[in-house]
């Protein structure tokens, strides 16, 4: 009884160990679970704003090509007698406004943090068209780059999940080499000391094997 005992007490550590890596492993699961979500739902806002950034360069584009065509249709069209003050102001005012927001992707200058456009000399954000056009494309990069994020979570996650199932099963095997120790005690045969060793012994490699699994 003394022997029986003693293996009771070694199984209970050998239960307790088991349980505390296969709760722990439950908490991973869902950890990682939630964390693909997360970032499935950055991606998703990340596609918002890439679009909304197209839909800003598609307009500042068009608005642009608009006073171009006004430009020439008003340079070929005769000057009227006493709007040439008028005329003069128009015109500067759209050669402004399209030398201002007309720039060419490859000119962009990028912070170095954030690989996003930098700011203009005067702290504002840059929103000419090229400068649009780096930051949809940046705002694609970060929702692909979010998705791949969320993939590989859920990849682990599924791992996790597939460890914490077999550990429950070498939970169950543990708790059952306890019990057979216990009737061991009760009936005082010798063989179900001895199948709740091996039980036990079943359970541990379960348990092990288990944090070997990798897909």
């Amino acid at each position: 009884m003394g022997r029986v005992g003693m293996t009771m007490a070694i199984i209970a550590a050998i239960l307790a160990a088991v349980a505390l890596v296969g709760h722990r492993k439950h908490n991973s699961v869902l950890q990682l679970q939630g964390d693909a979500n997360r970032l499935l739902t950055e991606s998703a806002a990340f596609k918002v704003e890439s679009s909304n950034t197209f839909s800003r360069f598609q307009a500042k584009k068009g608005r642009m090509e608009e006073q171009e065509r006004a430009i020439t249709f008003t340079k070929l069209f005769p000057i009227t007698p006493g709007t040439e003050s008028l005329r003069d102001s128009e015109l500067k005012k759209w050669e402004i406004y399209i030398s201002k927001n007309k720039t060419d992707e490859k000119d962009i200058k990028l912070d170095e943090a954030t690989k996003f456009p930098a700011k203009t000399e005067d702290g504002r954000e840059n929103d000419t068209t090229g400068a649009l056009i780096v930051t949809g494309k940046r705002y694609q990069q970060l929702a692909e780059e979010r998705v791949a994020e969320a993939q590989q979570k859920a990849a682990l996650g599924e791992i996790s999940h597939h460890q914490a199932d077999q550990l429950d099963w070498a939970h169950l095997t543990v708790e059952l080499g306890l019990v057979l120790c216990t009737v061991s005690i009760l009936t005082r045969a010798k063989s179900f000391w001895l199948a709740g060793i091996i039980s036990t012994a079943v359970g541990a490699y379960l348990a092990i094997s288990a944090l070997g699994i990798s897909h």
